[in-house]
């Protein structure tokens, strides 16, 4: 089976390439078209890619030309726009090759700006399948979408690579994971802007006068906001920004943190929620429905109203009041997450959808 994956960008952190690819690589033959071009990740030597320069002509042309000289058997489609860009690649000509396409929606739908929401709805229709990240991200499509869409349309939970972060953990020399005498070390996952809310982390933290250590991973449009906000508080010689890091350097912050805080106000299903909590990391989620669906252990999670300071800043002291026991308890929820998220089982119905299309083919 070949099989084309059409993402908007490649990055460190990209979940087409890191939850996807990576864990197909041995099974199937992948090309992978981004939109954008891509510097900041280091791609394996089995895996294919193809890449525009992001503009909308450009990643046209290349993307047709791919389609053109290649005979792929399934693609599979991660979003509206890239999805745009190979219909009308395909048209008119070759439109049969709407019956080889999957389409993801990796958000709740509700985060999506309206002009994505009618990108990924006309990828949605003219797809042969659908699925969503998760569940909660399935029940934020508006009924009439479901309707229209029908059937095809189904979840699969998203997961992760256990075992990426078990290598990771065996092969480090650092003797950092389980630092006695240190004080709490919080970490803060994600693209830096409105919806992941990391300004309301900074606010709590401006009441909080214990030592702490905070670590934000990401890039983003706030970066500078948050910066200039961080250098204002009596304990920003603790506040750390990372930028964008491998996920790799992603895995080993969340080995050596205490807790993992996302205040974010939308989601689909968080990788690096799963991530953190399989590492060990106490959590302190938003109560949103994407956080609420991975439902962590009761006794490794808070969960609190993204715009309630005071919910947050007890949560972040509760963390601060525990630490011995916090440290004590970071495998109780390793046994949680392989059951519920596992990236085999994700990748596994990932598969069952490809054969289909592809068998649908071979008795067409």
């Amino acid at each position: 089976m070949k099989l084309l994956r059409l993402t908007p960008a490649l990055k460190a952190t990209s979940a087409p390439y890191n939850q996807f690819s990576l864990g197909l690589k041995d099974t199937i033959e992948q090309t992978i078209f981004s939109f954008h071009s891509y510097e900041d990740i280091k791609i394996d030597k089995d895996i294919e890619v193809v890449h525009g320069s992001g503009s909308i002509l450009s990643s046209y042309l290349v993307l047709k030309g791919l389609v053109k000289n290649n005979k792929f058997d399934v693609i599979h489609i991660h979003n509206g726009l890239t999805g745009i860009l190979f219909f009308l690649a395909i048209f008119p000509f070759n439109l049969s090759l709407l019956s080889k396409c999957v389409f993801t929606l990796h958000n709740s739908w509700y985060v999506l700006k309206t002009r994505n929401q009618f990108l990924d709805f006309f990828v949605m229709i003219f797809s042969a399948s659908v699925c969503t990240c998760g569940k909660s991200s399935f029940n934020s499509i508006p009924w009439v979408i479901k309707f229209l869409i029908g059937k095809k349309m189904i979840p699969v939970v998203n997961g992760f690579d256990n075992k990426r972060i078990d290598n990771i953990s065996t092969n480090s020399t650092k003797d950092k994971y389980y630092r006695e005498e240190s004080s709490l070390k919080v970490l803060c996952v994600g693209t830096l802007n409105n919806t992941k809310n990391q300004i309301a982390l900074l606010r709590a933290v401006k009441q909080i006068d214990k030592e702490m250590e905070i670590i934000f991973l990401g890039d983003g449009k706030n970066k500078q906001m948050l910066l200039d906000y961080s250098r204002s508080l009596s304990c920003h010689e603790k506040i750390t920004f990372k930028g964008l890091v491998s996920r790799d350097t992603a895995i080993e912050h969340m080995l050596e943190a205490d807790v993992c805080i996302s205040l974010s106000k939308g989601e689909g299903l968080p990788i690096a929620v799963l991530e953190s909590m399989y590492a060990g990391c106490f959590l302190i989620l938003s109560n949103i429905s994407p956080h609420l669906e991975v439902s962590p252990p009761k006794d490794r999670c808070i969960f609190v109203e993204p715009s309630n300071q005071n919910q947050i800043t007890e949560s972040i002291n509760y963390a601060l009041s525990n630490l011995n026991l916090i440290r004590s308890e970071r495998d109780i929820s390793k046994q949680y997450s392989i059951d519920n998220f596992s990236a085999e089982r994700m990748l596994e119905e990932y598969k069952a959808i490809y054969n289909s299309l592809y068998d649908h083919q071979k008795i067409i």
